[in-house]
């Protein structure tokens, strides 16, 4: 029974880094677009906008401060990724 439950964990986890990898992509497109569009790449606003919408979206049993921490962490990885390009 744990030796399934790890399995789907394993499972989830490659899910996981598909997904992030799939919006780090999505967030150098729009770095590009707006760098060619002559735009500021930084969007604190939108920054705020996403930690608000995953709070919202937590119907636990993650606690917030959890689900904040892993997204600054995203936000800040993607401003990186921004940053280098």
């Amino acid at each position: 029974m744990i030796e399934h439950w790890r399995e789907d964990i394993d499972h989830l986890d490659r899910v996981l880094v598909r997904l992030l990898n799939l919006r780090a992509r999505l967030v150098l497109r729009i770095a590009r677009s707006k760098r060619a569009a002559g735009l500021s790449v930084r969007a604190p606003a939108r920054e705020r906008e996403v930690l608000r919408d995953v709070v919202d979206a937590n119907p636990g049993p993650l606690a917030e401060s959890a689900v904040l921490a892993v997204f600054r962490l995203i936000i800040r990885e993607s401003r990186r990724l921004e940053e280098d390009m």
